[in-house]
């Protein structure tokens, strides 16, 4: 042990690339292993040992050795968290063992490349404004804010979640600077740990001052936001919502799709749960929500006098209730660019006579999976990845009304992938709904973490709108979240389960802060920037 901490020492006085490399490792495990559904148990010093160590190579080490140690970390925090990519290899692209740990792999090779870009740049800018030590600090976390927030991601994650994740007060401040500004926060306050830190043994009393600002700031921030909840508490109307988790599997959700014996099997199946929980509470509900694609047929009007169609509105017409359901639209004569009949990802609105209204079409398509990049110019390629769909998008944001007893609710649409959108619910909130709704099918993503991850990701939506959001699963995670941010009972994963809420909200509510400007705080973050490089510039003509 006294051979290890002399090594370490020596090390830290004058560290070696392996050393550095090692550091660089570190954050990434503190990173990984912080995110849902781990505790975020190293949140507030979790990418510490990186900077740390590209403090010490931007001395002297080249560009390439500085993207070195930020690709080490965005790998290993990648294998880490999203690991689930293996088992979306296995199921949805049907891959053998050997080609989906290659997916996995290089899916954790590029998909968080803005971290060690981050880095160069900000490395850069030290080199060419002549930064401080401190200063470096505070342009590193800034960059890769502004870096975070620019990279195109099809799973857009950042560290602000894990508040929702925690119940924490401070995931009440989403409101106004939404969960990429929570993020952002937690990168400030690494910075000014770090600054205190290493102003400790010089400038102890400097140290100190940045420690308590932070603390109080962070302080500040706790007691604000349990306040806001207590304001979001505050609720005039109520709704009644009945979810249904049929727990169909990937197997009988294809065979059914393609028009095999297994229809039957899964409208049975949805039946048999909702009509069972209609017994259970005396038929008290006002709206029956069924997940993403739960029923594998067509429901547009142009198909309603087909066998399985019908059985669906005569079942609904005897129920009496207001019904939102996944579900296709198929044209009838429009074919896309590989000759189909056109499919739209959709969710239909049925009330209690069977009337069906318009229905939403998915509009952020998921790449891979319902869409195929350049499919269109080279058709090809579908036939080289069959499991990817050909889907029409739909025309974004709508709200819906369904007819409640007192007056009508407006509900806002969102179909899965939609939700990891903020832009998407801010788009719900603006037209008016009042509620948010999202239906969704994770079954490609097996137990661990995704279903934990997509779900806080979709909640973050409501408390960034100050709106319920409903979330409706074919296997799991099915729950709401309200408008103070209060997450209701929970269904587990991978099996049937239903579930009567009641559900407080506000009639017309108003926009938050964030719903009407979004990312308005990366001005803020891109101004302390170029004055950070100002100063540093200044400081430079001055020596000369």
């Amino acid at each position: 042990m006294a051979k290890v901490t002399e090594l370490f020492k020596r090390n830290c006085k004058n560290p070696s690339i392996y050393f550095l490399s090692f550091l660089a490792l570190v954050s990434g495990v503190l990173v990984g292993t912080s995110y849902i559904p781990y505790p975020p148990w190293a949140i507030a010093f979790c990418y510490l040992p990186l900077w740390w160590a590209i403090s010490q190579a931007s001395e002297s080490k080249s560009y390439k050795f500085i993207f070195f140690l930020g690709w080490i970390t965005q790998f290993t925090l990648t294998l880490l968290g999203f690991n689930w990519i293996y088992f979306t290899a296995r199921e949805f692209g049907h891959l053998n063992v050997p080609l989906s740990l290659a997916a996995v792999i290089l899916f954790a090779a590029f998909i968080h490349l803005y971290i060690p870009f981050s880095l160069v740049a900000a490395t850069y800018l030290k080199r060419k404004f002549s930064l401080k030590p401190s200063a470096f600090i505070f342009a590193l976390a800034l960059v890769h804010i502004l870096f975070e927030r620019a990279w195109p991601s099809i799973f857009e994650w950042n560290l602000g979640y894990t508040f929702l994740w925690i119940k924490s007060p401070f995931a009440q401040w989403a409101d106004t600077i939404g969960f990429w500004g929570l993020s952002a926060l937690i990168f400030i306050f690494q910075a000014a740990l770090y600054y205190a830190l290493s102003k400790y043994k010089t400038q102890k009393t400097k140290s100190l001052t940045v420690l308590a600002v932070t603390l109080v700031m962070t302080l500040g921030l706790w007691f604000t936001g349990k306040q806001k909840y207590q304001t979001y508490s505050q609720t005039e109307s109520q709704v009644k919502v009945t979810l249904v988790q049929a727990n169909i599997s990937n197997e009988e959700k294809l065979q059914s799709e393609k028009g095999y014996d297994y229809v039957p099997y899964v409208l049975d199946s949805y039946f048999k749960a909702t009509e069972q929980e209609l017994t259970h509470i005396n038929n008290q509900t006002d709206l029956i929500i069924w997940p993403e694609t739960a029923l594998p047929i067509a429901l547009d009007k142009d198909y309603h006098n087909r066998t399985n169609q019908t059985i669906v509105l005569n079942r609904i017409k005897s129920w009496n209730k207001n019904l939102v359901t996944g579900a296709y639209s198929q044209d009838t004569y429009k074919r896309d660019h590989m000759g189909n009949l056109i499919i739209r990802n959709s969710v239909f609105f049925l009330n209690g006579s069977g009337e069906v209204q318009a229905p939403y079409y998915k509009t952020d398509l998921l790449v891979f999976g319902e869409y195929m990049p350049f499919g269109k110019e080279v058709p090809f390629l579908y036939q080289l990845f069959p499991f990817v769909g050909v889907y029409e998008r739909g025309p974004g944001p709508v709200r819906k009304a369904m007819p409640m007893a007192t007056s009508d609710l407006m509900l806002g649409p969102q179909i899965c992938y939609e939700s990891l959108n903020p832009g998407f619910s801010r788009g719900l909130a603006n037209i008016g709904a009042e509620i948010f709704f999202n239906v969704t099918n994770d079954s490609w993503f097996g137990d661990w973490a995704e279903p934990y991850q997509h779900m806080i990701m979709t909640l973050a939506r409501g408390i960034e709108n100050r709106r319920p959001l409903i979330r409706a699963t074919n296997t799991g995670i099915s729950t709401i979240i309200l408008t103070n941010g209060d997450i209701l009972e929970q269904s587990p994963i991978y099996k049937k389960w239903t579930h009567t809420y009641t559900v407080p909200y506000r009639k017309n509510p108003s926009l938050t802060f964030y719903s009407k400007y979004g990312y308005w705080d990366w001005a803020l973050w891109v101004l302390i920037l170029l004055a950070i490089l100002e100063r540093g510039r200044r400081a430079r003509y001055q020596k000369s």
